[in-house]
């Protein structure tokens, strides 16, 4: 039986050009979140279901990928079987549950507050489309410990400047702040512990418009009335602004707001802004105050290139202490999809080849490292089709040959 040779619907194989530039942009970024004072760490690929399931991810929980218990721990002959009796752990949906763990854990070895980097791989069972996978790198930089609007406003300028630093331009920051949203659902008569639940549906006015969002939250049981008091609400302040928010939620959280924005368009990289947007909120539900997401101004897509927010209450959960948190994740498949289709990086690339026929072992290898002073040397035997395999070897990045015969560098057009 002949085996389907493509990748598993979701995810993608990686060939060598894309893999160069791939890693380009992640040792940009990462130099630009560690030149902002933030530190590399790493968290497991699994993860326990008692984190994963008590970390408040909204949606996300319901796309997480289980695995099966093994050993003594399954067994398949008792009744009435559950989905805990079959499962065991989690693969990662995100690197914020994994992060507060690792920090609870090890709080007393770090700085406080602690400035972390993550730059790994996270796994969501969702549709797939255009610059989303189900296996995706993610790349997370994350305050713990700074409760003051600082965390915010130094998160949100290391997101633009490496956007700015791979070649992106025209990116705007939109942000928002949760308890904004909590006081307009409060605002319109409904309950404190419904704010949440509302708001996994309100992060929706994007994908399924006002009136999606209207039946959603109808079919969940909220009344109509008090549901078309808060889209109506929320649109009036999406086209009027922060004045609009005046008298429906506490001053001090739109003066927050203000001297946020204000502090990030004076001193964003060029052509890089901030605005305030009610409408972003961020679907998981962990989120405890401002939030905020990436979008470009300049190029063809409409999706958020990244996100994020401050989470305060998460590490309470776990070790009973309230530690104000806030995080930023920066999506590099869409990132990358952009540079790529635009051009915006080039690959200094040092890659050439010796070609060989007949020639013994001693004298290829020590050739070859003569030039791997100067280059990236590879050796390949030498083809009939001499054309055809000089072609392969510039489509794959390879910025000359030689033939070890001759012993001279043909540099490609």
């Amino acid at each position: 039986m002949k085996l389907n040779t493509t990748a598993v619907r979701g995810c993608k194989d990686i060939l060598p050009n894309e893999m160069e530039l791939r890693e380009k942009v992640l040792n940009i970024i990462k130099r630009t979140y560690t030149n902002n004072g933030f530190n590399l760490v790493k968290t497991p690929i699994l993860e326990s279901l008692d984190w994963l399931n008590h970390g408040d991810e909204g949606e996300n929980t319901k796309l997480m990928y289980k695995t099966i218990k093994r050993g003594a721990d399954l067994d398949l002959t008792k009744q009435n079987l559950s989905e805990s009796d079959l499962t065991a752990e989690g693969l990662k949906y995100d690197q914020t549950v994994p992060l507060v763990r690792l920090w609870c854990g090890n709080r007393e070895k770090l700085t406080f507050p602690f400035k972390s980097i993550q730059c790994d791989e996270s796994f969501r069972a969702e549709r797939p489309q255009r610059g989303r996978y189900r296996q995706f790198t993610q790349i997370d930089a994350d305050i713990i410990g700074d409760d003051s609007i600082n965390a915010e406003i130094d998160i949100i300028l290391t997101a633009l400047q490496s956007y700015k630093n791979v070649g992106l331009n025209n990116i705007e920051a939109r942000i928002s702040d949760r308890r904004i949203l909590n006081g307009l659902i409060q605002f319109a008569g409904f309950k404190d512990a419904d704010c949440v639940d509302i708001a996994i549906s309100l992060d929706k006015f994007d994908k399924i418009g006002n009136k999606g969002v209207i039946d959603e939250l109808v079919a969940k049981g909220y009344p109509h009335n008090k549901i078309v008091k808060l889209v109506d609400t929320i649109s009036n302040i999406k086209t009027e602004g922060v004045k609009a928010l005046s008298g429906m939620v506490d001053d001090t959280l739109i003066q927050n707001m203000l001297q946020i924005v204000k502090a990030i368009n004076s001193n964003a990289p060029k052509s890089m802004s901030a605005i305030f947007d009610i409408t972003i909120v961020r679907g998981q539900g962990y989120y405890t105050g401002t939030v905020f997401e990436f979008y470009t101004k300049e190029y063809d897509y409409h999706g958020a290139l990244g996100g994020g927010g401050r989470y305060d209450n998460m590490s309470y959960k776990f070790i009973g202490e309230n530690v104000p948190m806030i995080g930023f994740g920066l999506g590099l498949e869409p990132t990358l999809m952009l540079i790529a289709e635009h051009k915006l990086l080039s690959i200094d690339t040092k890659k050439l080849a010796i070609l060989y026929t007949t020639e013994d072992s001693n004298t290829l290898f020590k050739y070859k490292h003569q030039l791997q002073s100067k280059y990236d040397v590879a050796i390949f035997t030498k083809n009939k089709n001499l054309r055809a395999q000089l072609e392969k070897l510039k489509d794959n990045g390879y910025i000359g040959w030689t033939d070890i015969s001759t012993k001279e560098i043909k540099i490609f057009d």
